[in-house]
């Protein structure tokens, strides 16, 4: 039977709150500035990938994104292992949710295709003066996937200390996102396909 994330009515999942993407400039260069998100067709079928390898079995399901003024937040779910697999096949979410829930795999990134860059504007720069140097910034931007990453290219987008998630409890998503400077219920709408 099929599992989604966050249904209602099932067992409470097991889950992580994060940040996949945030307007911080990245290794390469680029600004990829939240509210460009653009994240339709990502929520037909919301998987979430192992370190970007989109040929592996997956890590986990995103059960919500949310745009905020610093960056995207997601819910990222590591489903149970099913009973019909035999005992021998890894189950990559389990792998996932020990390395994330130990610390040791706190970082996301995202996998997108550019429909609009652009030069950072005189504007910007004075306001942002890392900007300078930026390659590009990316207006627009289709969400094709996000991974669970070790080390991402945007260092922001981490998973919230689990403290601070079960301090928060049933209104994790509704705190977070006050404090990043979004809204409950907001919704998002590389360089081309490149990872970030």
């Amino acid at each position: 039977r099929a599992l989604r994330a966050g249904a209602p009515g099932g067992p409470v999942p097991r889950g992580a709150t994060s940040g996949i993407s945030s307007a911080a400039f990245d290794r390469h260069g680029d600004g990829v500035l939240p509210g460009g998100m653009d994240d339709r067709h990502f929520a037909a079928n919301p998987v979430v990938t192992w370190n970007h390898d989109t040929a592996a079995p997956p890590a986990g399901l995103s059960a919500w994104r949310r745009v905020t003024a610093r960056g995207v937040l997601a819910r990222t779910v590591y489903p149970a292992r099913p009973e019909e697999l035999a005992p021998a096949v890894a189950w990559t979410p389990d792998v996932a949710w020990a390395l994330v829930r130990s610390g040791l795999l706190v970082g996301k990134s995202i996998g997108f295709l550019a429909t609009r860059t652009r030069a950072p504007t005189a504007e910007e720069t004075r306001a942002r003066p890392e900007m300078a140097g930026a390659r590009q910034v990316v207006s627009g931007w289709i969400l094709l996937e996000y991974a669970c990453v070790f080390l991402p290219a945007n260092p922001e987008p981490l998973v919230l200390p689990e403290g601070a998630i079960r301090a928060l409890g049933e209104r994790t998503a509704e705190v977070a996102m006050k404090r990043l400077g979004g809204r409950a219920g907001e919704a998002g709408g590389g360089d081309g396909g490149r990872k970030g």
